[in-house]
């Protein structure tokens, strides 16, 4: 055999295994040898005479080989990889094009770290697809199946920190990949920062630390191959280190951290100081079909291909705006300004779309989808609602006087939220049951709240539900009893309306209506009063999800609970409705101008009122509403400890 000849047959050998390799690392149709059952999945491995593969929802299945039909038991047959990958120190020791500021920057290395990313790439977002926002108003949204977890998740164990001043700085949880993330970060007491990572299979409770890098970055998220993680700097431009605008993909090989270069992917998008400077990356959500969801802190969501990069669609928010994914991530929950819109990724369009009623101020908002997969919890300000993702009603509305309620907030069971990532309130009665304490992290999803502790002998993530038992002990004796509460069944309230000027007997007339359907006892004078006003009318610019913007007279309805003059609860609504139906022939500048005529005066007589409300304490208002709590629970590293509220 000549050299040549030698040399095709060793080629056609590799390109035939690396072929048939490239066909398992991709989701492929599998076939039975029936040929009646199919399944569209990614192979994961074989073992003992067993295939592995894994669903586009996440889900692993199971075959023998010799059921599979025959061209499939042959691919199986021929999948193991030739090819190892280079260890990630030689890679940047032979790659020239691995410069950067010391180990900042790391080379390309294939499938899985960011093929594609080590090119300068800036995207015209006016020049991709907007996506489709156009929605008949009609409420017809297909819920995923799956909605909880899955899968049982075990308790994990983290090492000891490297550094007294290391800390963990965020945990990501990916239900496709059954893994979670977790960032550590030092960048005090050491010459440069150093960051790290842990990942950790949930189901089996397993963690793989790797070694430090320089570098100041968080994960954002952790992809879908659960195995590559996405990162964004967190120091400032004086520092010299990575800043928010910048994002990289870590994947972690062993103990060692492969790393692209950074990549700017909202540049001059913030005028600041009189200057444009780049957008920093606020979200990023892993969806199906290898696509990574963007928003930045100016309201640009994104999607683009997570391993070249290339966008698919976007569109801009008026307010920042927040972004959740459905447990499968076949669905994404986004609030744009008072609008709330389900879309699906993969067609980036507008499948369903609610609006805020009322009118009110939206400022820091969030939204959580609920461990049923039916519900979306939104907070905003000082504001909870709940909207029922079954029918688009909202069914809750829940105020907290001075507390910002945004901040830290999940959805860990269908009753309750979690705000500030310490204070779990009940939702139909809207009692503060617990203030949840010294956690280093809570991250939550289908219905499991992940508690994050570290000290620098160790830690650990373990998997908790909330409300624990003792929570719901402590709920249903208040409720036994509630006159403990300062706002109960059967209060006396007194009714104030003269900030609600010639509208002022009407909204008495309403109000006493209101509070007797909420159990309250209306009588002339009391220490606790229900006070109502009407401001207005003010011209206001008003828009609409794919209608435009318009001019509209815009009075406001306020309610407060006042207990000895302070606000216990306080709600309110516009005239001025989220969503506009006109008549035949009706413009829609026409309808606002006939909603602008009048207040309105149907919040006074639909509000329902709180059943139960906790007195102030005295620390209220020095150390916020988690000291209303009924019951404080400590985390510790020995586990929860409770106390009750004195």
């Amino acid at each position: 055999m000549t050299k040549f000849s030698l040399a095709l047959v060793i080629l056609l050998i590799c390109f035939t295994g690396s072929a048939c390799f490239a066909q398992l690392t991709k989701p492929r149709e599998w076939v039975d040898s029936t040929g009646k059952n199919k399944v569209v999945a990614t192979f994961i491995e074989v073992k003992d005479g067993i295939v592995y593969l894994k669903t586009a929802r996440g889900k692993t299945i199971k075959i023998p080989v010799e059921k599979l039909r025959p061209e499939d038991q042959e691919l199986v047959k021929d999948s193991e990889n030739p090819f190892e990958e280079a260890d990630p120190e030689e890679l940047m020791e032979s790659d020239p094009g691995a410069s950067g500021r010391g180990s900042n920057e790391a080379a390309e290395t294939g499938s899985g770290s960011g093929k594609g990313w080590n090119s300068p790439l800036v995207i015209d977002w006016e020049e991709i697809e907007e996506l489709d926002r156009s929605f008949d108003g009609e409420w017809k949204l297909e819920l995923p199946e799956q909605s909880e977890l899955g899968f049982t998740a075990k308790r994990a164990t983290l090492n000891k920190t490297n550094n007294f001043f290391e800390k963990i700085r965020r945990v990501e949880i990916n239900p496709i990949a059954k893994r979670a993330v977790v960032g550590y970060t030092v960048n005090f007491s050491v010459p440069k920062p150093l960051s790290r990572l842990a990942v950790i299979d949930l189901v089996t409770g397993k963690a793989n630390h790797t070694e430090s890098v320089e570098a100041d970055m968080w994960p954002l998220c952790l992809l879908n191959d659960g195995n590559t993680v996405l990162m964004y700097g967190s120091s400032n431009e004086r520092e010299g280190h990575e800043t928010p605008d910048q994002i990289q993909l870590w994947r972690v090989n062993g103990k060692k951290i492969v790393r692209t270069k950074s990549w700017v992917p909202f540049p001059d998008e913030v005028e600041k100081w009189g200057k444009m400077t780049n957008g920093s990356v606020k979200y990023a959500v892993p969806v199906q079909e290898d696509k990574l969801i963007l928003l930045s802190e100016n309201g640009q969501l994104v999607c683009i291909d997570v391993e070249t990069r290339k966008p698919y669609w976007h569109t801009k928010l008026t307010s920042g705006g927040s972004v959740d994914a459905s447990i499968d991530r076949s669905l994404l929950a986004v609030i744009d300004d008072r609008a709330i819109m389900i879309i699906d990724p993969q067609t980036g369009s507008v499948k369903a779309a609610a609006y805020l009623e009322g009118q009110p101020h939206v400022a820091w908002p969030q939204v959580r989808w609920s461990p049923s997969g039916k519900k979306l919890l939104v907070g905003f300000t000082n504001e909870l609602r709940v909207l029922d993702l079954t029918n688009g009603k909202w069914t809750h509305q829940t105020a907290f006087t001075g507390m910002n309620v945004a901040w830290g907030i999940s959805y860990p069971h269908e009753d309750y939220a979690l705000i500030q990532n310490e204070l779990l309130v009940h939702l139909p009665s809207q009692i503060k049951v617990c203030s949840y304490n010294k956690a280093t992290s809570i991250t939550t999803l289908g219905g499991m709240s992940f508690i994050g502790m570290q000290e620098p002998s160790g830690g650990f993530i373990v998997p908790a539900k909330m409300p624990h038992p003792a929570a719901e002990a402590i709920l249903a004796q208040a409720e036994k009893d509630p006159s403990v509460f300062l706002v109960h069944p059967g209060v006396e309230v007194s009714i104030d309306t003269a900030g609600a000027g010639q509208w002022a007997s009407q909204a008495k007339q309403l109000l006493t209506k209101a509070a007797t359907a909420s159990g309250y006892k209306v009588v002339a004078n009391s220490p606790i009063s229900i006070v109502a006003s009407i401001t207005g009318p003010k011209q206001e610019a008003i828009s609409f999800i794919a209608a435009g913007a318009y001019i509209a007279n815009v009075y406001q309805s306020n309610i407060a609970l006042k207990w000895e003059g302070k606000d216990l609860w306080t709600t309110g609504g516009s005239n001025i409705p989220g969503g506009v139906q006109t008549k035949r022939g009706q413009s829609i500048q026409e309808a606002l101008d006939e909603y602008g005529k009048v207040p309105n005066l149907g919040v006074f007589e639909h509000t329902e009122f709180p059943k139960m409300l906790q007195k102030p304490s005295a620390e209220t208002k020095e150390k916020g509403a988690q000291s209303d709590a009924l019951m404080f629970s400590t985390f510790t590293m020995q586990g929860l400890v409770d106390s009750h509220a004195p």
